[in-house]
């Protein structure tokens, strides 16, 4: 039975021995400045580069640690720390040292009442590197398009939740980076209460785990993928329409030549499946739900 008074943090650990020590340090002494119950849960995602190392020799109150025997990814890492946490409320944070552990503390003072509080990186320091800046933009923009509802940090690595947010939709959540942007999409889209809370994100500490081009269309698949589990129509909708639009648009064309062609034709056709498997498809979505 899980205790409702406190906090499990989770930091998830792949390769990290330039930063995880102080990390736990820093988070440690957040916490404890809080006075709030709390443990952190340390994952192990199979590290090569000296960070189990590291680990093995912590010896800190309130500190497990979590060794998986190989990589298994960062979702892996979180879930492996969710399923031994004690607490009913969980945080994240990476540990690379880019999220700053000092706003920990506001983090947990706003989580009483919601469902989730998330830093999302629009501090005054904002070490985003160049490359994944447009990326960042797109996903948050289409994030925000599919759910209706504006995101502003679709996967940002610091954040606090209600443990059973998680649990209950335990088998949409992936083994990979897209862990952060499934809760943001699955607390979008159920109309859960989630606050955000400015914070500052610096410059990592060692080499990035993260492959620009193919997370990106990673990401990208989630976003679909959670869209069509919990509002098809939001896909399939702006399709149909564009679709017919242009048959119309093809019919204006063959009223002038007097002559109705398979373009037009096709692409009616293509309005109209388009619009029923997206009924279908939400029909499906509401019954089974």
């Amino acid at each position: 039975m899980a205790d409702a008074s406190g906090v499990s943090f989770i930091v998830p650990c792949f390769n990290e021995v330039g930063a995880i020590e102080k990390t736990i340090r820093d988070l440690y002494e957040s916490l404890d400045s809080t006075g709030v119950p709390f443990e952190i849960l340390v994952v192990d995602d199979g590290s090569t580069d000296g960070t189990t190392e590291i680990l093995r020799e912590l010896a800190m109150d309130r500190v497990s640690v979590i060794f998986h025997e190989g990589n298994q990814g960062y979702g892996a890492a979180i879930k492996s720390g969710i399923r031994r946490s004690r607490y009913d409320r969980a945080g994240i944070i990476d540990a690379d040292g880019t999220y700053p552990a000092e706003s920990v503390p506001e983090l947990l003072a706003h989580i009483t009442g919601n469902d989730m509080v998330t830093g999302i990186r629009t501090g005054d320091v904002r070490a985003v590197p160049l490359l994944r800046r447009p990326a960042k933009w797109f996903l948050n923009r289409f994030a925000s398009y599919l759910v209706k509802k504006k995101i502003r940090d679709v996967n940002s690595g610091l954040r606090v939740f209600r443990k059973d947010v998680v649990i209950r939709a335990w088998h949409i959540f992936p083994d990979g980076f897209s862990f952060t942007t499934t809760i943001t999409l699955l607390c979008a889209l159920e109309n859960l209460k989630v606050k955000t809370i400015p914070v500052d994100y610096r410059k990592r500490k060692g080499r990035s785990k993260i492959h620009p081009l193919k997370d990106t269309y990673n990401f990208f698949l989630l976003l679909m993928r959670i869209t069509m589990l919990f509002n098809p129509l939001r896909i399939f909708m702006p399709i149909a329409i564009t679709t017919f639009i242009f048959s119309l648009g093809s019919l204006a064309r063959d009223i002038i030549i007097l002559n109705l062609t398979d373009t037009t034709v096709l692409l009616f056709l293509f309005s109209v499946i388009f619009l029923m498997i997206g009924l279908l498809a939400d029909l499906i979505n509401k019954r089974i739900r």
